[in-house]
């Protein structure tokens, strides 16, 4: 058993414009809940997974909670009349079938639980991982959910090197929003565009339990780019885990002849990340520096 976010925002379409509230009661009430065909994760959800339901702006609330009561199957034509109601919006060509259905009087803001969501790695910027419309989350995050933080646990034994690292991890947090807003200045090593499809832009993309950085395709070749920064994580770690994306995004989402490629950004390259990209073919490593200079004031 998986469980899973789903979330819902407001759309506009054919000139009317449909509130994420009002988009999340009305497949409550048809027990349906209608998904594309690029919906990230769609392939995986199972009969038997449990969902927590997430309506972005203005509520920004987990809204309530179901079980999955079919596979993620292609809708007959009957199917998709049934669940339309006469709107073209409303005729998803996939979906899945719901059962166990509650739908929470009071909704429960993400901002009393985004301390204790693990999944969320930057929490200043946690929005970016309610994109999209299907995430894959942990049990410990799904309860978290629906029934709220629990306790913290033991505190963190603070070393020189977790100091470092969380410096790092700091610095990194700022350097994902830098790249997101200077997309179309910044030099790769070949022109990147970012993976977009439904309400995702490719920032924390979605893939499986995880969620990549960034999901690009290379201008040109179509090629997909995985583009992860290190975030005061080991090298060891670091390689491991953009191998583990590349290898999901081949199996889930390229195509037959179509490469997948991984870009590590860190602050620096020592000996362990190296090595551990050396023989790695479609796998390399960027670093960054940031500048800071005073200029006098002139009286």
């Amino acid at each position: 058993m998986s469980h899973w976010i789903f979330t819902v925002t407001s759309h506009k379409s054919d000139g009317e414009i449909f509130i994420g509230e009002e988009i999340f009661r009305q497949r409550m009430a048809d027990g349906f809940w209608g998904l594309g065909e690029k919906t990230p994760n769609r392939s995986s959800l199972r009969k038997g997974d449990q969902v927590v339901y997430y309506i972005g702006l203005p509520m920004k609330s987990f809204a309530g909670c179901a079980v999955l009561a079919s596979d993620s199957l292609k809708r007959t034509d009957e199917e998709r009349k049934r669940f339309s109601h006469g709107k073209k919006f409303y005729s998803a060509e996939y979906g899945v079938l719901l059962e166990q259905i509650e739908i929470w009087d009071k909704p429960r803001p993400i901002e009393n639980v985004l301390a204790h969501l693990k999944f969320i790695e930057n929490k200043e910027y946690w929005f970016a991982y309610l994109q999209g419309g299907v995430r894959q989350i942990s049990q410990e995050d799904f309860h978290t959910a629906i029934l709220g933080p629990r306790s913290a646990g033991l505190p963190i034994q603070l070393t020189e090197d977790t100091l470092q690292s969380a410096s790092e991890f700091a610095l990194e947090i700022h350097l994902e929003e830098f790249i997101d807003k200077n997309w179309d200045n910044i030099d790769f090593g070949a022109k990147l565009s970012r993976y977009e499809m439904e309400d995702q832009d490719g920032r924390q993309f979605p893939a499986g339990p995880w969620s990549i950085d960034f999901l690009c395709t290379e201008r040109g070749t179509g090629d997909f780019v995985v583009v992860e920064l290190k975030r005061g994580k080991t090298s060891d770690a670091a390689v491991g885990q953009i191998l583990r994306y590349i290898s999901w995004v081949r199996k889930n989402m390229a195509k037959e002849g179509q490469r997948v490629k991984g870009i590590i950004i860190a602050k620096e390259v020592d000996e362990a990340l190296g090595y551990a990209v050396r023989d790695l073919v479609d796998v390399s490593v960027s670093t960054y520096r940031v500048d800071f200079s005073l200029a006098p004031f002139k009286k």
